[in-house]
């Protein structure tokens, strides 16, 4: 966190999926961790538009991380759910090495499980702006119940 602002929304975010127990926090976020003359390992991006275009094209799988209330209002069809409330106990049964895209509804739950996704080999780029940006851009979408307006 480079602020007291991001470190406490940081907390708060990641106690609602479950992370409570914080050992600690980099204060001064990525910059400084880069001034220590440590390295940072990139997470690759990818727009929505880019991963349905690859969607079509069937070379990505998709891993859709939200809660299964989220999940059953509408999904990217062909993902896979897996929330990442359930991190703490497994990462998802998953092939580690196929090529994988990973949303939440707006991009911070996804960045998660990415990072721990990324930690454990797997093959991960981060869906920006989540399935929020999915529905903006008006792309196809599967849904398990129906929704009332």
């Amino acid at each position: 966190a480079e602020t007291t602002e991001q470190l406490d929304e940081a907390r708060l975010r990641l106690a609602r999926v479950g992370i409570e127990n914080l050992a600690g926090y980099l204060d001064g976020g990525p910059a400084a961790w880069q001034r220590a003359r440590f390295t940072l390992q990139p997470l690759p991006q990818i727009t929505v538009q880019e991963l349905n275009s690859r969607l079509r094209a069937n070379g990505l799988q998709v891993l859709d991380v939200r809660r299964e209330s989220e999940w059953e209002g509408g999904h990217i069809s062909g993902a896979d759910w897996y929330p990442l409330d359930r991190f703490k106990a497994a990462l998802p049964p998953i092939e580690p090495k196929q090529p994988l895209a990973v949303h939440c509804k707006s991009g911070y739950r996804s960045v998660i499980a990415c990072s721990l996704l990324q930690r454990a080999g797997y093959n991960v780029t981060n869906v920006i702006g989540g399935f929020d940006a999915w529905l903006e851009a008006q792309l196809p979408r599967e849904s398990d119940t129906a929704v009332s307006a």
